[in-house]
């Protein structure tokens, strides 16, 4: 056997025998005798059983901070019902109404243009307060124009087949970088303005349109709805393109869509965006997906649903967007939150009031 000394005086010892008892808290209790002998040399003490009272211990403790079966209840727990979405909104500022861009059912006129600035043609993108040219008529000192840019994507592949020629059909794509004052009119055709506010740089060949004011929104702070809506809404569209050409997108991000003033949508306005199981509404990653075997493989001969019939299951709400502008037959709109990625070509739908 092995001892190991310690001295008399660190016990605090006087005698030469003493009995300590150790008491766990909780259910567990433990008595120990710890012979301590006194010797000439010192104290002797087996160092195992020090270590047996030391778990024995740890292991009370640990047990009384656990909840007992009394306390932590032997019902079944209530589950919180998911089906209810209750999101915090992302708020409307000026950069948001103003260089969220648009969708246009018809080409604007292209005589109006930025022709240059006072760094032509060194300086090739402008900002706030940089002095521009502007090609065309109609300018007047004092007066506001818009700066839009016509776009196009470079990109002709698209993740969601079902939705390429959905911008197409619906008009044409400009991008908002901001507005300018005009300063002085110099010969019939060339305006010295200065740039009053930029969204990104302005370069030559953006086109300059008249001014309107951006209708102020009052959004929501906060969102409550159905994620499992059971009823169709009245007016309803599809996602056409996005800001960029984005096709993935989230809280922040700006879409157009394919409905406008002349079906009743207003700025301030919001839209729920619903996606459906239909293969078609997937991409093709996702859609591949629906290739492979559902279920587990411990399952014999599991009913399914055929693919074709998975558009019977119930829509669901995958984020909400609220309207910043409209066309005619287009609108704006910002998404105030998603629960998932928000798609090119989701379905949009306008929430009652």
């Amino acid at each position: 056997m092995h001892f190991r000394t310690f001295p008399v005086n660190s016990f605090g010892l006087t005698r030469a025998e003493c009995f300590v008892t150790l008491r766990a808290r909780g259910p567990l209790r433990a008595s120990y005798w710890l012979l301590v002998s006194h010797s000439s040399r010192g104290v002797y003490v087996r160092r195992s059983v020090l270590l047996i009272a030391f778990v024995t211990l740890l292991t009370a403790f640990v047990h009384g901070q656990q909840p007992t079966l009394a306390a932590r209840g032997t019902g079944v727990q209530p589950v919180t019902d998911n089906t209810q979405i209750n999101q915090s909104d992302v708020p409307v500022n000026q950069s948001d109404l103003y260089c969220a861009g648009f969708v246009s059912p018809k080409s604007l006129p292209r005589q109006s243009f930025v022709a240059g600035g006072v760094g032509t043609p060194i300086q090739t993108h402008f900002r706030e307060r940089d002095l521009i040219y502007l090609h065309g008529s109609g300018y007047e000192p004092g007066m506001r124009v818009s700066l839009v840019r016509e776009m196009r994507d470079l990109n002709a592949f698209s993740p969601f087949p079902e939705t390429r020629n959905l911008l197409l059909r619906t008009g044409q794509m400009y991008s908002e970088l901001g507005y300018a004052r005009i300063l002085e009119i110099r010969g019939h055709h060339v305006a010295v303005a200065q740039v009053e506010f930029a969204c990104e740089g302005v370069v030559t060949g953006d086109l300059a349109v008249p001014f309107v004011p951006k209708a102020e929104v009052s959004y929501r702070k906060q969102s409550n709805m159905d994620r499992f809506p059971a009823t169709r809404a009245s007016v309803t569209g599809r996602i056409v393109a996005a800001r960029e050409f984005d096709q993935y997108l989230s809280a922040g991000s700006k879409i157009y869509v394919n409905v406008g003033a002349r079906n009743g949508v207003k700025a301030g306005d919001y839209f729920r965006v619903v996606r459906d199981y239909r293969i078609e509404s997937n991409d093709a990653v996702d859609a591949a997906v629906y290739n492979e075997p559902f279920g587990e493989e411990t399952q014999k001969n599991p009913p399914q649903l055929p693919i074709k019939s998975l558009g019977d299951l119930p829509k669901r709400v995958v984020g909400e967007a609220i309207v910043l502008g409209t066309t005619s037959g287009t609108a704006t709109a910002m998404i105030t939150f998603s629960l998932e990625d928000v798609h090119v070509g989701d379905v949009i739908e306008l929430e009652s009031e």
